[in-house]
């Protein structure tokens, strides 16, 4: 006769089990009120999530427009998916309003960010006591701060919760959220490297496609992660290596490629490159140069220090991500765009070097003096969790939304304006969308644009001044169709207060005031995006500065011209437009919304083609002789499609390869538990 003998679970496990337990329960401690308040930090971009959550509508499965920022987007360039995504299945599940499903969605990444961190330094190393400390001193400390210290806000030092801060009041959630899948994504990238299975390359792959749908920080730190990897991991088979991450890094992108397609990928270096501060220049080298040198000191040093591969990626990689704020913030040499930003990945890589560091000091020391070194960390620790959970009040504090100058203008807007484009500086172009439906100039992200046409004519409008600008300023709102101009005065509620010449519109007529918020009426004669125009008119020529205004001031007299007939626009749904009005076959018709091939027109039940003018806008010939009715409608294009069906495709291949890389973990579950004879 035979027993079955279930097999206990090892010490090591359940240590771990319990050291994540404790780095969940102090994470959630800390940050809860993620979960429950609703706060109004009007500095922060939270409202732009909350309003992609709320509209996105159809563009989660399918090519769709987004016509809210920018003139009219496509859907795939409002922003990375992941947030908005799961803030949209957040608030739809728990039934409750986009805004609070938002920072629930923050707080959930706020917490996993430790547990992936201890779950890595764990599985790459075996040392779980070490582990928890390194995820501890993550939680509880800003350790970058002492090495490239923020300058004028926030909290600042060592001791204060910089991660807390920029989750809750500015507007890292999408960042965050890459930074927090990162171990993992180092986690499956090793194991893939020294296990070679398919569940590891699936896991890493998966992990990766989240990052890349969450920020373009994701991509670019994975690529890091990978590079330090390589550097440590049996170097004399670095190219099997190099092409086995290649393929899971491009398979990655493949089933993301729908909502952060190759067109986003060129709007973000087109703007980068049309940046004054952000752009490549040969300082750019000099950086690259540092960052190379750093890189083989740093390896040339670990490797004398230990041959353990684990500890020479966690110094590596702390280098990496030292150089990036070093060389851009100290140095002004920028290596990429906005390095400050990568400080979020030095705080994780940092805590990996000096705990990993301290604890190699410390096996050196007697037994005694260990457990007293541990015990002191454990109190300072408490001490930690106490200060984080009181500023976290402080950040989290529950606010009215309706009661900021933000709502009040978005909600009169879309009373008194419907349909109508509006220009909202600042805090309210970001949040008017999560208040409304509003048709805006402003409102999308300047680092994802995809029109710098209307980029270059929005900087004349808030940040131009001097003679001539109100002239200028209003040529650009007239011929991007903007019939209320919104203007934030130096002591009005408004946060950013963005406006050179807050003066500059003064004598128009006033539309509304309040809290030191002016909207005043743009002088139209139809308030319509279509227009009938002689061909002549339209402008050919893309402008990039107050100089090129000329075209534009052209088109605009055009617009005012009151020979020409009138046309009625109305929108059905956000992807088709329905224009009536009477044109001769010389006459053009111009349609102020942002050009995408993904546009075609029907005048009459016939084809015509659409164009792009010098402001990104579409225009057509409608070859009509007197009334006619035109039909535009987006479908986004074979290439959105193409994306979409690849995306699809891969997503449904990655779980083809799961369910078959797992198939005799599932058998041997099915079978019972694992028995051993006993007589």
């Amino acid at each position: 006769m035979q027993t079955v003998v279930r097999k206990r679970p090892s010490a090591e496990l359940l240590s771990v089990v319990f050291y994540a337990a404790i780095l969940l329960w102090v994470n959630l401690y800390i940050g809860r009120d993620f979960f429950t308040a609703h706060t109004a930090h009007m500095n922060s971009m939270h409202g732009f999530w909350a309003a992609i959550a709320k509209r996105g509508g159809s563009g989660w499965w399918r090519p769709s427009w987004w016509p809210y920022w920018d003139g009219g987007i496509p859907f795939e360039a409002a922003y990375a998916p992941l947030i908005p995504g799961l803030t949209a299945v957040w608030a739809a599940l728990a039934s409750i309003s986009h805004d609070q499903a938002f920072a629930c969605v923050t707080g959930l990444f706020y917490c996993v960010g430790p547990l992936a961190l201890f779950v890595m330094a764990w599985g790459l190393t075996r040392a779980a006591g070490a582990s928890f400390f390194v995820a501890l001193f993550y939680s509880l400390t800003s350790a970058a701060q002492l090495l490239m210290p923020d300058s004028g806000y926030g909290p600042g030092g060592f001791w204060q919760p910089r991660r807390l801060f920029l989750a809750a009041v500015w507007d890292e959630a999408p960042h965050l959220s890459a930074v927090s899948l990162l171990p993992l994504a180092i986690l499956f990238l090793a194991f893939s490297v020294e296990r070679r299975r398919k569940v590891w390359y699936a896991l890493a792959a998966l992990t990766i496609a989240l990052m890349i749908a969450a920020s373009a920080f994701g991509a670019v730190i994975a690529a890091m992660a990978a590079a330090c990897l390589l550097a440590v991991l049996r170097r004399e088979e670095w190219m099997r290596h190099a092409l086995l991450l290649g393929a899971i890094g491009i398979y990655a992108y493949l089933m993301v490629i729908a909502w952060v397609p190759p067109a986003v990928l060129g709007a973000i270096h087109e703007s980068t490159a049309a940046s004054d501060t952000e752009g490549w220049t040969l300082g750019s080298l000099t950086a690259a140069a540092i960052a190379i040198l750093g890189w083989t000191i740093v390896l040339h040093l670990v490797r004398r220090w230990t041959k353990d591969w684990p500890m020479q990626f966690f110094a590596l990689f702390a280098w990496v991500m030292f150089s990036l704020p070093f060389t851009g913030d100290a140095l002004h040499r920028r290596l990429l765009p906005q390095p400050g930003r990568y400080k979020l990945e030095l705080e994780m890589a940092l805590a990996l070097v000096v705990v990993f560091g301290f604890a190699a000091l410390l096996k050196r020391l007697p037994p005694t003096v260990r457990r007293a070194a541990i015990l002191l960390a454990l109190a300072l620790a408490a001490e930690q969790v106490a200060s984080f959970r009181k500023l976290e009040k402080e950040y989290l504090f529950p606010q009215d939304l309706a009661k900021t100058i933000e709502y009040r203008a978005a909600t009169w807007a879309d009373r008194n304006l419907p349909g109508e484009r509006v220009f909202f500086p600042g805090s309210m172009a970001q949040w008017a969308d999560d208040f409304a439906p509003i048709l805006q100039l402003s409102g999308g992200s300047w680092s994802m644009a995809n029109n710098q046409s209307q980029q270059s004519a929005k900087a004349d409008i808030v940040f131009g001044s001097g003679p001539g600008i109100r002239e200028i300023s209003l040529t650009w709102l007239k011929a991007y169709g903007v019939a209320a101009v919104g203007v934030s005065a130096p002591h009005s509620q408004e946060y950013w207060k963005p406006y050179a010449d807050p003066t500059k519109f003064n004598g128009l007529p006033v539309l509304w005031s309040e809290g030191g918020v002016t909207i005043y009426r743009v002088p139209l004669r139809s308030t319509s995006l279509a227009h009938v125009v002689p061909a002549g008119a339209i402008v050919r020529h893309a402008p990039r500065n107050p100089e090129d205004a000329g075209e534009a001031a052209r088109y605009a007299a055009a617009l005012d011209d009151a020979s020409l007939p009138l046309a009625d626009l109305a929108w059905e749904g956000t992807d088709r437009m329905r224009i009536r009005t009477a044109a001769a076959p010389e006459q053009a018709l111009s349609v102020q919304v942002g050009y995408h091939p993904g546009w075609h027109a029907t005048v009459m039940g016939q084809r015509r083609a659409i164009y792009k003018d010098g402001l990104g806008l579409m225009w057509l010939r409608p070859e009509c002789h007197g009334a006619c009715e035109i039909e535009l409608d987006y479908t986004g294009g074979w290439a959105l499609w193409l994306c979409r069906a690849v995306s699809y495709l891969a997503i449904a291949g990655l779980i083809g390869f799961l369910l078959t890389a797992t198939a005799p973990l599932r058998s041997r579950l099915r079978a019972g538990p694992h028995s051993e004879p006993r007589p």
